[in-house]
């Protein structure tokens, strides 16, 4: 970047690079580096939405909440955005302490996952007959979205049951019986009875008394949600082994009588469970490092899709493909980037990107936008359709599987990135149990 001094400390230079990458994120790769006091909107390199959007994607990235309150007066420059990151940098920081102490303090136990399973609808429904339910051409699902097949939940087969199987065989991947957890944790966008989710997996898994059970929302994002609280309750000490479970049926609320096929069409059945642990457990060789997650909400999109109950069963749903997609994969994109830029893992070394997936065809459209090879994304949707809150953990567990073929020792990190309705999102990043012990 024009004007970088020599010899940077080493927070400073954090910064600075957290600033180049999201800059060229927002203006693109083919954009020449500006000074650091030139006036980006002043000199349009920038129009005032995309410095809007450039100050945000460096608050995700650096950690540091509502840095453009203080950008209101200083010109639209990167040295206007260092100095308020050095001076967010200082208030946040107790006196006397140091970056890394506070980090220390929020994180001072190391959490792992050691377990992971996922399950589908085990009925499988070609395209062409969904789009005939739906009312839709026949081929639109395969042709326009690139969805081949759809997972449905057969007779017999519904959130707690799908669920539940997936949370046994994590467990059991795990090493892990049912009395031993302290917490599970559930999330799904299709259950609504009550008790909820938790509490019927709780008595299913026959969890002990002392063992608490909580349902987390987020739609989409519900899973890097849920992970989020468990991380949260092992690294305070207040619990040693979770398990995080999602399920979602959504072949029976998103019916043709209730919604239209354009949006009804996409989505399918299934679930998926993890065992998060303080240790990395007996087969250390086979488990991940939770890093941090970051997590925002862009609301300028927030009228791209809406659904609400109406009056006698049926569904009032506002939902802008188009619009969706475009924001769906910019949004998706940033936060790869800031989660690269947060770990300090490139890209080119990730393993897999366990991400929301809302059909084959955008999913192919992200990877060409991240500059990755899309067969780093486990095709989750292909033939089993949008999962919903179950969406990421599909791909979660076919990344940790195809990473577990690799030999000791050359298993790669693993990124997590998704969406929510609002648009909510959030990043997250694994690394390698013998690889963080490395460090």
């Amino acid at each position: 970047m024009a004007g970088k001094p020599s010899g940077l400390p080493k927070k400073e230079d954090s910064f600075r690079r957290i600033v180049e990458v999201c800059f060229r994120g927002e203006a693109g790769l083919s954009t020449p580096l500006p000074s650091d006091t030139e006036d980006l909107v002043e000199t349009g390199v920038l129009d005032s939405m995309a410095w809007v959007s450039f100050l945000r994607a460096v608050e995700t990235a650096s950690g540091v909440s509502d840095l453009g309150s203080g950008l209101n007066e200083p010109p639209a420059s990167i040295a206007s955005v260092l100095a308020a990151l050095r001076i967010s940098s200082k208030k946040s920081l107790p006196s006397g302490a140091t970056k890394e102490r506070v980090a220390g303090n929020a994180f001072s136990s190391a959490v792992f996952l050691t377990g992971s399973s996922s399950v589908q609808g085990s009925r499988v429904v070609a395209s062409e007959e969904v789009d005939r339910a739906f009312g839709m051409p026949a081929g639109k699902l395969r042709n326009r979205a690139g969805i081949e097949s759809l997972a449905y939940a057969a007779e017999g087969e519904s959130e707690l049951t799908l669920g539940a199987r997936a949370a046994e065989q994590a467990l059991r991947i795990a090493s892990c019986g049912g009395q031993e957890l302290d917490w599970i944790i559930a999330t799904s966008e299709t259950h609504h009875d009550y008790p909820a989710l938790a509490a019927q997996l709780h008595s299913r898994l026959l969890a002990r008394e002392s063992c608490g059970a909580l349902d987390v929302g987020g739609g989409c994002l519900g899973l890097l949600n849920a992970l989020a609280v468990a991380q949260s309750l092992i690294s305070s000490g207040a619990a040693r082994t979770i398990a995080v479970v999602t399920a979602d049926v959504h072949s029976r609320a998103l019916t043709p009588e209730r919604v239209a096929g354009e949006f009804g069409g996409l989505f399918g059945d299934g679930a998926s469970a993890f065992v998060v642990r303080r240790e990395g457990g007996p087969r250390v060789g086979s488990s991940y490092r939770v890093g941090e997650f970051l997590f925002g909400c862009a609301g300028q999109y927030a009228a791209a899709i809406q659904v609400a109950a109406r009056i006698g069963g049926g569904l009032d749903v506002q939902f802008d493909g188009e619009a969706l997609s475009r924001a769906a994969i910019t949004r998706l994109e940033k936060v790869i980037t800031a989660v690269e830029t947060r770990s300090g893992i490139p890209r080119a070394s990730v393993g897999g990107f366990a991400t929301h997936q809302p059909n084959p065809r955008l999913l192919t459209l992200l990877a060409k936008q991240s500059g990755v090879s899309v067969d780093a994304f486990p095709p989750i949707c292909r033939t089993a359709g949008n999962l919903g809150s179950s969406m990421c953990g599909a791909a979660l567990h076919a990344a940790l599987q195809n990473e577990a073929k690799g030999k000791a020792g050359e298993r790669k990190p693993i990124f997590l990135a998704s969406l929510g309705p609002g648009l909510l999102f959030g990043g997250a990043w694994l690394t390698p149990a013998e690889l963080s012990a490395e460090n």
